[in-house]
């Protein structure tokens, strides 16, 4: 004799819980962008701060009392001698000209008294005192400038700031919207079922019991959800990282950098995406369990 397995309180097709899974992938797929978008903002930042770390400038502006490949060749003997630098370049005026480019244009850059540039390669972890290598290339070449770009470090570590703290209150704000679901949620699958929970509580069922199997739909819904958006938010970084790629833009590199970590790197940075599933399903437990049992009490 076979014993039929009894069903749920609430069924998996509910309305209420159609609609919550629907909601909370949504939400959920919002998540995983603004997580992806921190982890993007993170990562850039520490790349191009690594980058004006590992480099200074030397400034050398065109003077016509001023000899300027003698000053250069100064320059670079002096810069060269200096402990913890590992390399100096000179860049020619062509090079100089395509750095301003971008801020000036390209007419009339023949007439300018374009400053020449020598790009000095310091070590990063032996770096030499800058003070002293400013003080020590003016004593070669007064009109010599040295540039740090610790002022552009500094901007870009303050955007970066700014930026993950406008991401950490989306996903606030997400959260929170997530949890007014499923309080709505809660109460109208409760109020679908007053009938049956009415009839529990006659033969004798408390309102622990009655609350946790209805909780359990709540956290496979979360669960589903938190999945779905996960799936979807990869999916939309894996679409943009393999978009036009032929053109290589930097939207596209960014998100294929998602998935190809560097070798220094541990995988616990895109743990941070598994998060989004696990308080999906936590937000539904604790959420709909003090709902439901607050309810349950109104009832009676």
């Amino acid at each position: 004799m076979t014993v039929a397995k009894p069903g749920s309180i609430i069924p998996s097709s509910a309305a209420p819980l159609r609609t919550l899974t629907a909601v909370m992938a949504v939400m959920c797929f919002l998540a995983v962008l603004a997580v992806g978008a921190m982890e993007l903002i993170n990562r850039a930042v520490a790349q191009w701060a690594s980058g004006l770390a590992s480099e200074v400038t030397v400034q050398l502006p065109q003077l016509s009392t001023r000899d300027m490949d003698k000053d250069l060749t100064a320059l670079t003997q002096v810069i060269a001698g200096i402990e913890g630098v590992k390399g100096v370049t000179i860049l020619d005026r062509a090079e100089g000209e395509k750095l301003l480019a971008p801020w000036i244009g390209t007419e009339g850059l023949d007439a300018l008294p374009i400053p020449r540039l020598i790009r000095v390669v310091v070590d990063d972890k032996r770096q030499p005192d800058f003070l002293v290598m400013e003080q020590t290339l003016q004593e070669a070449v007064p009109t010599a400038r040295l540039d740090t770009h610790r002022r552009w470090e500094a901007e870009l570590r303050r955007m970066a700031s700014t930026l993950t703290w406008l991401s950490s209150l989306i996903l606030v704000l997400i959260s929170l919207s997530a949890v007014a679901m499923v309080i709505f949620a809660s109460r109208a699958v409760l109020e679908a079922n007053r009938e049956t929970v009415d009839v529990l509580h006659i033969a004798g069922a408390d309102d622990g019991f009655i609350a946790g199997e209805i909780n359990r739909r709540f956290i496979a819904t979360g669960l589903w959800a938190g999945l779905i958006g996960l799936a979807a938010g990869m999916a939309m970084f894996f679409v943009l990282g393999h978009w036009d790629v032929a053109e290589n833009n930097g939207v596209a590199s960014a998100a294929r950098a998602l998935f190809y970590l560097p070798q220094e790197k541990d995988w616990s940075s895109l743990a941070w995406f598994l998060l989004v599933p696990v308080g999906a399903t936590v937000i539904a437990l604790v959420t709909s369990r003090i709902t439901l049992r607050r309810m349950l009490r109104e009832v009676r």
